[in-house]
């Protein structure tokens, strides 16, 4: 089968895009009078799909304001909006930090022009403490707003948020023309529904339709969070979410998945999470990754934390939870939000729960290369070849990396005549021999054969890519248009 990529960026954060091969396939020689094994499809080997961890900042980009904004930070999420960066933390006090609105959530908002340094703007709209001088934008258990590419110009920017009515439990919805001033939608997005965790939706522009993740949970003899999905094409209606990720059997009995903290990977049709596991026995939450290419059947690559709780060089031992989105920084990086702290997740229930400054929690970045999140991986040699795939654009682009002596060697298979395809020979000119193979570090090298990085001529038309590596990562590659 046939994959048509595009020119759209391609990750590996599974096995999707290699060719598995058929191995051994045995049959009867009559003229020899024996059996035989010839290899019917190459194999690869020698590879592996590898996760790498962030880099934590040692310095906090927000801290709350416990007076004006919020005594503690819960969950966080940033974007990117027509130059401008918007930041919304789930904000909530206690009344043993000097506050009059008791266990009061609120939903606090900041911008910056870079990403680092946050500005909070005093939006006048949300009484905390007897004052309006702050930067809340709503008042409830609200989850961090997103901009809706699809939505009207009063309802550019939305929100969801947890409240009771009748004596039940609902998710409600709010909508903003300019992110900071909100209109609670009146009639419930969810009725009966309880989810006071990080609900996070989005539109999805190649399937035009919302998408949320939420809490979920897993009953019969036992009940724990889990996550849940739905999906509608009008914000203000949506039907009950269905559980896909629970915890599994690797996991301790005792362990639920807080948060989803699902984010997009940029410019490819890869979906993340970095949910919170908590482990009620250790009252302690750590950020794991899941991985997916459609969104509703999710993987995870790592069987143990990619953020621990214990931040090395930091004085969080907690719990820590991840944002949403990954921001671009800085040069050749993405950057996620987290919340670290050291106070667990039950400390509120004690009077010294809340009384460390560093309980009230900040907002951190943990960033990796651009595309750098996860790799393909030859810690010694390896080759593969990937499934048949058509691609549109001119020449070939990675984002690699090499140990010292290490490589990636590319050569370009004609894929049209797959019937026969048993070890197929290169395309003249652009084999193995032929390749300007890549060597070191950068995040776009072009690829090109005795020096010619043209490949507009198997353009819209079925072709694989063969792979010899040593020592060595590829994170992504793509096809772009450029100049002959």
């Amino acid at each position: 089968m046939v994959h048509t990529i595009g020119n759209t960026k391609q990750v590996f954060v599974d096995w999707d895009l290699i060719e598995a091969g058929n191995g051994l396939a045995r049959y009867y020689d009559t003229k020899n009078q024996s059996k035989v094994h010839p290899t019917t499809h190459e194999m690869p080997y020698g590879i592996q799909i590898q996760v790498h961890y962030p880099r934590i900042d040692t310095e906090p980009i927000m801290v709350p304001n416990k007076k004006s904004d919020g005594a503690f930070i819960c969950y966080v999420s940033i974007f990117e909006d027509d130059g401008i960066y918007r930041m919304y933390t789930m904000n909530w006090g206690d009344v043993r930090l000097g506050w009059d609105n008791p266990y009061q959530y609120f939903l606090s908002y900041a911008e910056s022009t870079d990403g680092i340094n946050w500005h909070k703007p005093k939006i006048g709209e949300i009484s905390c403490n007897g004052s309006t001088n702050n930067s809340l934008v709503y008042a409830g258990h609200a989850s961090p707003a997103f901009k809706d590419p699809n939505g009207k110009p009063g309802e550019r920017y939305k929100l969801v948020c947890v409240d009771r009515s009748n004596g039940k439990t609902n998710l409600f919805g709010a909508v903003s023309s300019d992110g900071r001033r909100f209109k609670p939608i009146q009639k419930p997005l969810l009725t009966n529904y309880h989810s006071d965790t990080h609900n996070v939706i989005t539109f999805d522009k190649e399937r035009d339709i919302y998408i949320g993740y939420f809490r979920g949970k897993m009953h019969g003899r036992r009940t724990l969070r889990t996550i849940a999905y739905a999906e509608t094409s009008n914000f203000n209606d949506w039907p009950v979410p269905k559980v896909i990720v629970t915890p599994d059997v690797k996991d301790p009995p005792d362990m639920d998945i807080y948060t989803n903290s699902y984010t997009r990977w940029p410019d490819t049709n890869t979906h993340l999470m970095f949910p919170a596991f908590y482990q009620r026995r250790l009252d302690e939450t750590e950020i794991h990754i899941m991985t997916s290419r459609n969104g509703k059947l999710w993987e995870r690559p790592l069987n143990k934390p990619i953020i621990p709780n214990n931040i090395p060089n930091s004085e969080f031992s907690g719990s820590v939870y991840a944002g949403c989105n990954l921001i671009r920084v800085r040069p050749g990086e993405w950057s996620l939000p987290i919340s670290p702290r050291p106070s667990s997740h039950n400390s509120y229930q004690y009077p010294e729960g809340m009384t460390s400054e560093l309980n009230r929690g900040s907002v951190y970045l943990a960033s990796w290369r651009e595309d750098g999140i996860t790799s393909l991986e030859a810690e010694t040699e390896g080759e593969c070849t990937t499934i048949p795939i058509i691609f549109t654009g001119s020449r070939l682009e990675v984002n690699g990396w090499t140990r010292f002596g290490g490589s990636i060697a590319f050569e370009l298979v004609d894929a049209s005549n797959e019937n026969n395809y048993t070890n197929a020979n290169a395309i003249p000119g652009f084999s193995f021999a032929d390749n300007d193979f890549f060597s070191g570090d950068s995040l776009n090298h072009q690829v090109s054969w005795n020096g010619n990085p043209d490949v507009s001529f198997c353009a819209g038309k079925p072709i694989r890519i063969r792979l010899k590596m040593r020592r060595s990562r590829l994170h992504a590659f793509r096809f772009r248009e450029g100049k002959h």
